[in-house]
């Protein structure tokens, strides 16, 4: 894929992800709800702790695994739609649309 369309790519997605921030409260509590137990669980994953898991650490992976499919069924809503606009101002700019 070209460099330049990777980039536009990866500016949208993060534009878009920082936006949902700030307009969806789902996603905002979602995002900030696994960065808190990401902290929990990250010398696990890292492992620079031992495997041994506890029940509360099993109980924060599964929060934790839970907030993802949350936010990332948000995200890909809201990246489909602004594709879906994306789509359309570039085929006015190309002259296609009217």
């Amino acid at each position: 894929m070209n460099q330049y369309f990777t980039e536009f790519l990866n500016y949208r997605i993060d534009n878009i992800m920082n936006n949902l921030k700030n307009v969806n409260s789902e996603y905002a509590i979602s995002y900030e709800k696994s960065g808190e137990l990401l902290k929990d669980i990250d010398p696990i994953i890292m492992r620079n702790k031992d495997i041994t898991i506890s029940a509360e650490n099993c109980a924060n992976f599964r929060e934790y695994l839970d907030e993802e499919v949350t936010q990332n069924a948000i995200i890909q809503q809201e990246l489909y739609k602004n594709g879906y606009i994306d789509c359309v101002k570039l085929l006015k700019m190309l002259g296609v649309l009217a």
